[in-house]
């Protein structure tokens, strides 16, 4: 029998010492490998996992940190993708710091969006919305244009979730506007292309702006066409369609639409449970045409067998768990059919299998299609029997249901509202920081005319002094005269009153700066932290010394000071530096 070499831990650590170190462009190499599977993710995301899997077999264990951190990155991304973000074993708070101490803002960036993801995709709004901000507060201006779009898509989705359709709207413009600018048209600019299409139409449905829904839907259209397009993204596009016919009332093309998508995606098991939506809406969509629309015998027999060949399909891919999302919604399709077919005890049977379900879950939007359904379907069966019971069931159920939509209607107009006053009250916080800006502006200006003031002074005082020196040389009597004028000019000096006016305008200018020094430099003394203000004004050392008195030795050394507690190398420049930090 075969047996193991077992190895020592000592042994496997030399063994990866002697392990022979990729070299630099060996590392760039691995790295455009990997840069291809990422390219791959957004047009054919099984194909990108599978290139990757087998990436990791040939070039595993990663000895270059900069290669294993995108192969994990890669990885997560998938996971997201996928649903499985925590499921994927790797330490993203640790990978995120490692991106950012290596300064691969974009990378730490993409990182965060993908984990938006996960949590948006599970419902766990208040979370992913904490990690999208912590992308545009730290990262954003570090990062590219690529980068920043799929930062906007998070941030459209927000939108949506807060019913700020306006805001929506705009940063849907926006971010499409940033994408047709973009010169390189990869399979990801395709396939996000038609996210913000889609988005975009959905925003003008939304006011039932249909004809500039129309214009976005079709140019989304024509890319889907493309070969570069995923799966995922036509099956976005038509069922974008499916809910514009849907929203103008044609039932007909809204299930054509479905049917297209039952189509694309049938033996995709990535994506089985958005075909089984699909078979869902396809047979409610049938069933409001039957409903709402004259047809003849031979059209409805026509739409029935689609429904019920669609429901057989769909059964099979259901597994029969009763508190799974989508056995619950089997079972109202199988209902509604029944009540189609004029079986209304059937009917009743099966939706009160899911009925309470729903109320259990509080699923709101399947609450009232029930309370909508079991009115039909109990007015039919009284009207059928002739039982008084059942019609007044039926009035109740409708009752019910109109008090719903009188608390939905109620709640809608509050967020409305609540919306409205959360765009004042930026709009006021915007002006409010505009307004700061211009007195800190003002206030700077007004520092930097008081301190050249002083300066032309003490030039002109210096210019005086030299020109009196020079008459000395003349003739005694003018040598008298320019003693005296000397003199004079030696007991006129910068007073306290105009150093107290000038400290006092820095100081007043300076709050924000002074602050900020206080909590970035802890180490820099209360007199240090003023002196800023008087160097950002951009005195120099000469100036500040005859200004205060100091000789300029001791501004040089105060300077080299605090660019020391500041960890600013020789070369860089304190004004600007301090500049910058005044601004932030």
């Amino acid at each position: 029998m075969l047996q193991c070499p077992i190895f020592t831990s000592r042994q496997i650590h030399d063994n990866t010492r002697k392990m022979p170190q990729p070299t630099k462009s060996e590392t760039i190499l691995l790295l455009s490998q990997l840069e291809d599977i990422s390219e791959m993710i957004s047009q054919n995301t099984d194909l990108a996992s599978g290139t990757l899997e087998a990436f990791k077999i040939k070039h595993q264990p990663f000895t270059q940190k900069p290669v294993a951190a995108k192969a994990d990155l890669l990885t997560l991304i998938i996971a997201s993708v996928r649903n499985n973000f925590g499921k994927a074993g790797i330490d993203d708070k640790k990978l995120l710091n490692y991106l950012k101490s290596t300064h691969r803002f974009d990378e730490a960036a993409q990182l965060l969006l993908a984990k938006a993801r996960h949590f948006f995709q599970n419902g766990n709004i208040a979370e992913g919305e904490k990690v999208v901000d912590e992308v545009r507060v730290q990262l954003l201006d570090k990062v590219s244009p690529r980068t920043e779009i799929v930062y906007l898509t998070r941030l459209t989705f927000l939108c949506g979730r807060k019913h700020q359709y306006d805001e929506q709207l705009k940063i849907n413009l926006l971010a499409l506007d940033k994408l047709n600018a973009m010169s390189d048209k990869t399979a990801w600019h395709y396939n996000i292309s038609t996210v913000f299409y889609t988005n975009i139409a959905n925003n003008y449905l939304t006011n039932s702006d249909f004809d500039k829904a129309w214009i976005y839907l079709q140019q989304s259209l024509e890319i889907a066409g493309r070969e570069k397009v995923s799966t995922y993204n036509k099956f976005n596009v038509y069922s974008h369609f499916a809910f514009y016919y849907e929203s103008k009332g044609d039932h007909r093309l809204s299930a054509e639409w479905q049917e297209k998508v039952i189509d694309l995606l049938n033996g995709d098991d990535m994506h089985r449970h958005y075909l089984v939506q699909a078979y869902f809406l396809a047979i409610i969509q049938y069933s409001l045409l039957y409903r709402l629309t004259v047809l003849s015998q031979k059209e409805k027999r026509i739409v029935t067998d689609k429904q019920d060949k669609f429901l057989e399909e769909v059964s099979r891919l259901v597994p029969p768990e009763p508190a799974s999302g989508n056995y619950l919604m089997l079972l109202y399709v199988r209902a509604m059919l029944a009540h189609q077919k004029g079986n209304q005890a059937k009917a009743a049977a099966l939706l009160n299998r899911c009925f309470p379900a729903y109320i259990k879950m509080k699923h709101h939007a399947y609450i009232l299609n029930c309370y909508r359904l079991a009115h039909e379907i109990y007015y039919a069966w009284g009207k059928d029997t002739g039982d008084a019971k059942k019609l007044l069931k039926a009035y109740e159920l409708k009752q019910k249901e109109s008090e719903i939509i009188e608390a939905d209607s109620k709640q809608s107009h509050l967020q409305k509202m609540e919306a409205a006053r959360v765009k004042y009250d930026l709009q006021q916080a915007e002006l409010s920081g505009k307004l700061l800006k211009q007195q800190v502006e003002a206030m700077n200006k007004e520092v930097q005319l008081t301190a050249l003031n002083l300066q032309e002074k003490i030039v002109l005082l210096d210019d005086l002094k030299a020109f009196v020196s020079s008459l000395k040389r003349k003739d005694y009597e003018g040598r008298q005269f320019a003693r005296a004028v000397e003199q004079k000019i030696g007991t006129i000096k910068i007073t306290e009153q105009d150093k107290a006016l000038l400290q006092q305008k820095i100081d007043d200018g300076n709050a924000g700066l002074f602050n900020t020094l206080a909590e970035m430099y802890p180490t820099l003394t209360p007199h240090e932290v003023r002196t800023c203000g008087l160097i950002k004004t951009g005195m120099t050392n000469k100036e500040l010394s005859k200004l205060y008195g100091i000789g300029e030795r001791g501004y040089e050394q105060l300077r080299h000071r605090i660019k020391i507690k500041m960890k600013l190398k020789r070369g860089d420049n304190l004004v600007k530096h301090l500049m910058e930090l005044s601004a932030r």
